[in-house]
């Protein structure tokens, strides 16, 4: 099916992305492409078989919305790991109270005790391949994470489940 557009002020870049075999609520993607000014335009093909105007947008969404992309998991494991490393933070500002002799031993555990969100990671998820994928994509954005025992901390999962995932995805090729 050949389309025309007319009357359109923008020029399409040459880089046009065909997304083969994603299809969402209102139907196949066919064409979605980069206009000079970084914007994305996306078309989609309804279940009549309708070319339809999906949406214009500054960013990628409006092709992740296209093809059921859904960042949510992503933006939900960053805020657990800056969450975590604020936990960090607060453990060590609050030890270091103890150590010059701020706060004493007992006042120390008894801050820990009453916040222990405040203070305390736990590593109780049990990660599924594709979550320590996803962590491991982001922890190469993030500072100091350096091993294994690292990226289970930071994103709150059981070690030993990410050690076996981890196995798996060497195995696999997927690292």
């Amino acid at each position: 099916m050949a389309m025309e557009v007319r009357n359109c002020k923008a020029k399409v870049s040459t880089a046009v992305y065909t997304v083969e075999g994603k299809s969402n609520e209102l139907g196949q993607v066919i064409m979605a492409g980069q206009m000079k000014d970084g914007a994305f335009v996306a078309l989609q093909q309804d279940d009549n078989g309708n070319v339809v105007f999906s949406g214009v947008s500054e960013g990628m969404s409006v092709i992740n919305r296209m093809i059921g992309t859904d960042y949510s998991e992503m933006l939900e494991l960053m805020t657990r790991a800056v969450n975590n490393r604020t936990r960090q933070r607060n453990y060590f500002q609050l030890q270091n109270s103890m150590l010059e002799g701020i706060i004493s031993e007992e006042e120390f555990y008894k801050r820990i005790e009453e916040n222990e969100d405040d203070f305390v990671v736990e590593e109780m998820e049990q990660p599924s391949l594709e979550r320590v994928y996803d962590a491991l994509l982001l922890s190469h954005k993030i500072k100091d994470v350096n091993n294994s025992e690292d990226l289970a901390t930071l994103f709150s999962f059981d070690s030993m489940v990410t050690d076996k995932e981890l196995v798996k995805l060497e195995s696999n090729g997927g690292l």
